[in-house]
């Protein structure tokens, strides 16, 4: 199972790259005013990005979280946060950041991954190996906290060059907890 999980994860990695590579941002970023009237772009933005750099991090990020948590999350769990946070996170912003017009980038799905599996680690450890599971998560909350710039602003990236949404960590983080939290309890039944 974990090598069809890997498999997956690695075709979405090269279906970023040839997105990247066919210059297919234009036509698959998020964009406010069509979100409704091209509503595909509510998911497709998220797996488009600014440069090649970019669409390779947020690739080796997405393998490597995949591996990270591949006895943390189930594949149906992990491949439903990879389908369903995209468009929690793109209508998160359609709802609450007005002032974001566009937007490219797996970041913030990526942040959801990471407190899921943060979550879902903490959920199935005990006793003092708990530790690890909930330095993890308060590491992950600082770094998420801390970028913030707590206003409307886009701060730019000094090594990518380029405008950045950590506003879209911020999202993704709570996304991924509440999806931590539900298969938690949706795992539950299945123990007992």
């Amino acid at each position: 199972m974990r090598v069809s999980s890997n498999l997956g994860l690695s075709l979405v990695m090269l279906l970023i790259l040839a997105a990247e590579l066919l210059l297919l941002g234009d036509a698959l970023e998020y964009r406010r005013a069509m979100a409704f009237s091209e509503p595909w772009r509510l998911l497709t933005g998220h797996f488009v990005h600014l440069s090649l750099v970019h669409a390779l991090l947020n690739g080796v990020a997405l393998l490597l979280l995949g591996r990270l948590f591949a006895d943390r999350l189930r594949q149906v769990e992990l491949w439903t946060l990879l389908a369903a946070a995209p468009l929690v996170i793109s209508l998160s912003f359609w709802i609450l950041m007005p002032e974001l017009h566009w937007y490219r980038g797996l970041s913030g799905v990526l942040h959801s991954i990471y407190f899921a599996g943060c979550v879902a680690w903490i959920a199935e450890t005990t006793g003092r190996a708990r530790w690890l599971p909930i330095a993890a998560l308060i590491g992950g909350t600082l770094k998420v906290l801390v970028e913030q710039p707590w206003d409307s602003s886009f701060p730019t990236h000094e090594w990518l060059r380029v405008a950045v949404v950590p506003q879209a960590h911020l999202i993704g983080a709570i996304v991924g907890t509440a999806a931590g939290v539900w298969i938690k309890h949706a795992r539950r039944p299945a123990r007992q």
